[in-house]
């Protein structure tokens, strides 16, 4: 048996992985098209270069919980939560994408930490939806 490397963060972040109901690339479109929210978590330089999901809400790695939480969503102004994505019911489903699916196990595990059970992600991230030939569309024809 061949050892694979692994890292105390690759570690954690497969024992999260273990936790959620991931979906694959092939489930993913589906769920977008029956209206989950969608959560896009990579850095404004990958989207830029590799495009955007169509109709998922950009949200920085760094500030989902805050975004989505339903108990943090009263402490922004009416300005500011104007342009945050939606707020979630506790077991509504939200997936979440990172470029290559393992932020996004992170991130979807700490949502469900603060009480939105439906949170989950996508297996091997934007890479793995992009290269099943899901719909991707530029930053740009986004009007961003």
């Amino acid at each position: 048996m061949a050892h694979e490397p692994t890292s105390r963060t690759l570690e954690m972040i497969y024992s999260v992985q273990a936790t959620l109901n991931r979906l694959t690339p092939g489930q993913a479109p589906k769920a977008l098209n029956e209206g989950v929210t969608v959560v896009d978590t990579r850095t404004v330089e990958e989207q830029l270069a590799e495009g955007i999901i169509p109709g998922a809400y950009r949200v920085p790695r760094n500030a989902i919980e805050v975004f989505l939480d339903p108990t943090h969503r009263p402490l922004f102004s009416d300005e500011e939560a104007a342009d945050l994505p939606p707020v979630p019911g506790d077991d509504e489903p939200v997936i979440v994408l990172c470029n290559l699916g393992l932020a996004s196990s992170l991130s979807a595990a700490s949502l469900q930490r603060i009480g939105i059970t439906g949170a989950t992600d996508v297996e091997g991230g934007f890479q793995a939806w992009k290269a099943a030939g899901l719909p991707v569309e530029s930053f740009d024809e986004h009007g961003m």
